[in-house]
């Protein structure tokens, strides 16, 4: 056992606003793109405290265990892509089929910049287990604020028919490209490619593929900063 002589924390990340670890974003950034390359397994302690550069107890001082900074890490990564879609969600007035098309389009623009947790989703998902329970508990909250608008849409014949399952993957599974830029430059992705851009076009045709109808456009940008109503 690692002795330290500061306490250990419990589960999750540490408390926003931490000063303690010096660019901590930097550092869970790294530790994303760590788990996704080598996955939960394949990814020793050593190698992790070695791979963001800190001391060779840092994990075990701050987090406890691999398991718990595995959490902290998808907790952040979660967090990332969470607000945004929760805020394309958000109950203003705005009709349930904008709603919806808003947060297609936030979650493709997060997953574009986000292409390592794509990966470590896409790896963890392949088999039943605590960790797979945990980063879908994450995400669970924003399932259940989408899904009411879906049966609603569902109902009334603004949705194709689908199961609520079939949905969840046509909107993430296209999502595979953000994590499979050495594919897709095989298959012609051009370098320098807008990544923005790319999100807001498999977020169009998702949605195209998803409506019945014409999908409802974005809201341009009014100055400041906010859109139009």
């Amino acid at each position: 056992m690692v002795q330290t002589s500061r306490p250990r924390r419990g589960p999750g990340r540490p408390a926003a606003g931490d000063e303690s670890v010096p660019g901590l974003d930097r550092l869970m950034r790294q530790a994303v793109e760590a788990f996704a390359e080598r996955g939960y397994e394949g990814v020793s302690i050593r190698a992790l405290n070695a791979a963001l550069g800190m001391s060779h107890t840092f994990i075990a001082d701050r987090y406890g265990s691999k398991e718990r900074f595995w959490r902290a890490v998808v907790v952040y990564a979660v967090d990332r892509v969470r607000g945004e879609v929760a805020g394309a969600l958000a109950d203003d007035g705005r009709g349930d089929a904008e709603r919806l098309a808003a947060a297609v389009r936030a979650f493709h623009r997060q997953a574009s910049g986000s292409a390592h947790f794509a990966r470590l989703v896409s790896l963890e998902a392949a088999t039943d287990s605590p960790r797979l329970d945990f980063l879908y508990g994450l995400i669970e909250p924003v399932n259940e604020a989408v899904r009411p608008l879906f049966e609603r849409l569902s109902a009334d014949g603004t949705l194709r028919p689908m199961p609520w399952y079939v949905f969840h993957f046509l909107i993430t599974g296209s999502c595979g490209l953000y994590g499979q830029l050495p594919l897709a430059r095989r298959f012609g992705r051009p370098a320098g490619t807008s990544r923005e851009a790319e999100a807001d076009l498999l977020a169009g045709l998702v949605l195209a593929a998803c409506f019945t109808g014409e999908p409802p456009l974005p809201r341009e940008p009014l100055p400041g900063g906010s859109r139009n109503r």
